[in-house]
């Protein structure tokens, strides 16, 4: 800030002060001639001789200009000045008269702050998460919050979205991927938000209907086979060929657009040999790199993976995808290429990077395909298709995989071990998740709604039966004192996540819904609508008695297991407290509830600086 000492100019005027004197200036010069002025007109009145011309007042009244100018005080130069806050270790700080300066690296970690230079002006924030808020209307059928700006299939922790299943594999707690439930139903409902924002992208391309598009490179055909066309039962045409199945070799392949922005394949084929398998060539702009992705029928945990990245042949990198599909089986093909080739170089080690240093993510236009192949024996549909996305593909491929992998308890266990609060509970494979329950609900909610399928409501209706249950039995309800809580992570003693809680409590709602669309869902379901919504207000009571137990007074709590464990509290990050925010407001969405919406309100204040009041 630049400050102005009026004192050091003789006391140069304000703008204000300079309008008045320049005012005042011109009547005090104006009066002498309007006195003789009117004895003039006297004159003349009397004596009729001419009035001598006079200056107007309004030349009388122009701005007069003041031989003065507002300087400002540049303030003294800084001197260095060692600083000490709460007996840490010195800084190197900086003085200037009264004013200590101190440096904003200890600052924002000190005050958990942010800021950043822009345009020469610095800006400071409390919080470095926004403040998202859910529209005042919440159609259970509709948009899920704001997932349609997630990119879940491009998070560090996501080691693939599988050629088979086409959902995605985590490596969040385990180094050999795995399905994660809550992260299968964020896809899903990722998809889902953007089908209904953006639809399916209408632009596309089909290649391959002409058979001079299917090319054959020298020597890669069998001998005894040739590549026949033919239309088939259900009258599609289709194209049959053989070639040698050893991975070097470049097989029948088709010219793919070269439109950056069409990056999702997708075709039907079926396989008549064990080890017959396809690739994608592309080409990544930055760096002109050529990458080779094949897809393998090879079983193999690692789902995608390089014999050895570094190796390159002529400035090529090849990455292999298993894809263990049966023989003599009809099997659909989406790929979104941009995806495989983005997790596919994120599997490249490099000495010194985190994981998150080495997570790639590429954007449309970051990408030139160039031809699909294939070798083998194949039967392959002649309807290849480019467009820029599959949402509704990938929603229904979430919604499936959830009916396909539930268990007889109607949950979908984690398979891997979750240690939580430092180490000190653990849970063992084969937990479930609250929230995994949750956003389930939400998902095959939105299935049904769409497809109208029985399949989607009977998983629904069986993934409420861990939420009677306790986190001691297999469950995913705890107690707090009298109040139930549907953990997100449920150990004994409980640690009460508060986000994956209330998660959950939108989806029980959201299923509680379908009771009311059109055409109604069969009578059979009408009780476990019920139950969900029992659930849903039981939970909702828990949260409003609860609720002040993770207000900090500045910010809010992840969870409460200082309370179970004695241990220090658990504050939640930003990005978390946004969320909180978020789910709070949309609970007043659903509800109305008064008393919630002061509590978002608050939090919103505490993220903007301001703090509850002390004693």
């Amino acid at each position: 800030m630049i400050s102005v000492d009026t004192s050091a100019l003789g006391g140069c005027p304000s703008p204000v002060d300079e309008v008045e004197m320049r005012v005042r200036s011109s009547l005090r010069r104006a009066f002498p001639y309007l006195v003789i002025l009117s004895f003039l007109y006297w004159l003349n009145y009397y004596f009729t001789s001419p009035i001598a011309s006079t200056k107007s007042l309004i030349d009388l009244a122009q701005p007069i200009q003041l031989n003065c100018t507002i300087t400002p005080v540049i303030p003294s130069s800084h001197d260095s000045i060692t600083c000490t806050v709460d007996d840490l270790a010195p800084l190197s700080c900086l003085k200037s008269d009264q004013e200590v300066y101190f440096p904003f690296s200890f600052l924002k970690k000190h005050l958990d702050v942010s800021g950043k230079i822009k345009d020469g002006h610095f800006e400071w924030h409390t919080s470095y998460a926004k403040m998202r808020l859910p529209e005042k209307t919440y159609n259970s059928s509709g948009l899920f919050g704001h997932f349609a700006t997630y990119s879940v299939e491009t998070r560090e922790r996501v080691k693939c979205i599988n050629p088979i299943t086409g959902v995605p594999m985590s490596t969040q707690w385990n180094v050999i991927p795995y399905y994660y439930p809550i992260q299968i139903a964020q896809y899903g409902l990722e998809h889902y938000s953007r089908l209904l924002s953006q639809g399916n992208e209408s632009r596309s391309v089909v290649v391959g209907v002409d058979s001079k598009e299917w090319r054959g490179a020298p020597g890669s055909m069998d001998e005894t086979s040739e590549r026949v066309f033919f239309v088939d039962e259900e009258g599609k045409s289709t194209v049959n060929f053989s070639t040698k199945d050893d991975i070097s070799n470049p097989g029948v392949y088709v010219s793919l657009s070269s439109d950056s922005d069409l990056a999702t394949v997708s075709f039907s084929f079926k396989s008549h040999s064990p080890n017959s398998s396809f690739s994608i060539l592309l080409t990544v702009k930055e760096g002109n790199q050529l990458i080779l992705l094949h897809y393998v029928p090879r079983d193999d945990d690692r789902c995608v993976w390089s014999e050895d990245s570094k190796k390159m042949v002529d400035n090529q990198i090849t990455f292999f995808y298993s894809l263990p599909f049966q023989t003599g089986e009809w099997m659909e093909i989406t790929r979104d290429v941009l995806v495989d080739a983005a997790r596919a170089l994120s599997t490249v080690k490099e000495k010194g990077r985190t994981k998150k240093e080495g997570n790639v993510i590429l954007r449309p236009g970051d990408i030139t395909i160039h031809s699909l192949s294939f070798r083998g024996h194949f039967t392959i549909l002649q309807q290849i298709i480019q467009s820029r996305s599959e949402n509704e593909k990938a929603f229904i491929h979430a919604a499936d995989w959830f009916v396909a992998n539930q268990d007889s308890s109607g949950g979908w266990p984690v398979g891997v071990e979750r240690k939580v609060a430092d180490g000190r509970l653990s849970l063992p494979s084969g937990w479930y998740s609250a929230m995994g329950q949750g956003h389930a609900l939400s998902l095959l909610s939105r299935a049904y709604g769409r497809k109208r399928e029985e399949r989607y409501l009977k998983a629904a209706e069986g993934a409420l039966k861990p939420f009677a249950k306790m986190a001691s039995e297999g469950g995913v309800r705890n107690m707090f004192f009298t109040h139930p809580w549907f953990e997100e992570y449920p150990t004994t003693p409980g640690t009460f996540v508060l986000n994956g809680f209330m998660y959950s409590l939108i989806g029980l709602h959201d299923y509680a819904q379908l009771e009311k669309t059109s055409p109604p869902p069969p009578s059979s379901f009408s009780s476990s609508f019920s139950t969900a919504s029992s659930l849903f207000q039981e939970g909702l009571t828990s949260l409003r008695a609860l609720l002040p137990l993770y207000d900090t007074g500045s910010g809010s709590m992840y969870d409460l297991r200082h309370v179970a464990l004695n241990t220090p509290p658990n504050l939640a990050r930003w990005d978390y407290h946004a969320v909180h925010v978020y789910l709070l407001k949309w609970l007043v969405a659903i509800t109305g509830d008064g008393g919630l919406d002061q509590v978002a309100n608050r939090w919103i204040d505490y993220a903007n600086g301001k703090k509850a009041k002390h004693n």
